[in-house]
């Protein structure tokens, strides 16, 4: 039991060696933190001064800089408006004047274009029809054409004169029987009385 007792305070005071240790040790510990967190906080401090002292002196050199340009530059320029036709803008106004003439003129030309295009599909729509209701006739029409191109313009000049007067024949028979039934309702009307 003696041992036990001996190994229990021998263990007591290595215990109480490691205790006083350990304590020495967290006083160093916080000591050195104490001072290292000091340390640290004045060498902030001290580059915050040297920032504000640096910024500082960089402002005032921007600073000069700027109201020095800005006294350069200078308060009012002056603008002068000077038109007025001479030599060489006469080319221009010509220049101008003779691409609108041509632009007209190519619009007016494109109409016409436009205008003849759909007169001729118009014309090649009732050819075709005609073509469809007639193939005779238009076999006998192409025929003579290539024939003799000329001899066809002729003829067909010739039988559209015929076909106008004979229309204008039938126009003044028409007028003349009108004129003659007014005449017999004229007649009547004489007898009658």
């Amino acid at each position: 039991m003696k041992k036990i007792e001996e190994q229990l305070e021998s263990i007591e005071e290595v215990l109480s060696l490691v205790i006083r240790k350990n304590a020495s040790i967290e006083n160093l510990i916080q000591t050195a933190a104490e001072s290292q967190n000091k340390t640290l906080a004045d060498t902030l401090i001290e580059l915050k001064k040297d920032l504000n002292q640096i910024s500082s002196q960089h402002l005032k050199t921007y600073r000069s800089q700027i109201q020095q340009a800005i006294v350069s530059v200078p308060k009012a320029s002056e603008v002068k408006h000077h038109h007025h036709f001479d030599l060489r803008s006469k080319g221009f106004i010509i220049s101008a004047a003779a691409l609108l003439l041509t632009t007209a003129i190519s619009i007016a030309v494109a109409i016409s274009n436009y205008r003849e295009s759909n007169r001729l599909q118009e014309s090649g729509l009732k050819f075709r029809i005609a073509r469809q209701l007639s193939p005779a006739l238009i076999a006998e029409v192409d025929s003579i054409y290539y024939k003799n191109p000329d001899r066809a313009e002729l003829e067909t000049l010739k039988r559209e004169a015929h076909e106008l007067t004979v229309k204008e024949a039938e126009a003044q028979l028409m007028d003349r029987r009108i004129e003659v039934k007014a005449a017999e309702n004229i007649l009547k009307q004489l007898k009658t009385e």
